[in-house]
């Protein structure tokens, strides 16, 4: 078990620190109103929901540029991360190539139902979809999840 915690952390870390802002779960992050802009606070597990603000220059999986990055926080930990991506021209629904270099890390298959891609390992999920809707602010993007499992999350 501690292998496989290990590696999708690891994966998790190289991820999010070669290809965009440094926000990795677990990490401490108290926002500050001059870089997040708080969007909510879950009812049911206190999470509460910022918007990165500031300009954001990096880019994931090819070279696709970060629409939004999107923050969870309980306790002063990151508790998940959401990066909207925006698609390059020809794709559709989540390119397989990003599904392929994800999966390269994993030890285990991602599963995809009705067009959404995702993987629980111990006490993370990553989940990637294409969507138009309130989480991606209207717009067509690429969403890619991170999070610690809900269960762990709830308020009790």
């Amino acid at each position: 078990m501690k292998k496989k915690f290990i590696i999708i952390n690891v994966f998790m870390v190289l991820l999010i620190n070669v290809y965009s802002q440094k926000h990795s779960l677990g990490d401490k992050l108290n926002p500050s109103p001059s870089e997040f802009k708080l969007l909510g606070i879950s009812s049911k597990t206190g999470v509460a929901n910022y918007k990165y603000i500031k300009p954001i220059t990096d880019k994931m999986f090819f070279g696709r540029e970060i629409g939004d990055i999107i923050i969870g926080v309980k306790d002063g930990h990151i508790a998940s991360t959401i990066y909207n991506l925006i698609p390059l021209p020809n794709d559709e629904g989540v390119p397989s190539s990003i599904i392929d270099l994800i999966q390269s890390s994993l030890p285990y298959p991602m599963k995809n139902v009705n067009g959404t891609w995702g993987i629980n390992i111990d006490n993370n999920t990553i989940s990637l979809m294409r969507a138009n809707n309130a989480i991606t602010f209207g717009k067509d993007r690429i969403i890619f999840n991170s999070s610690v499992k809900y269960s762990l999350l709830l308020n009790k």
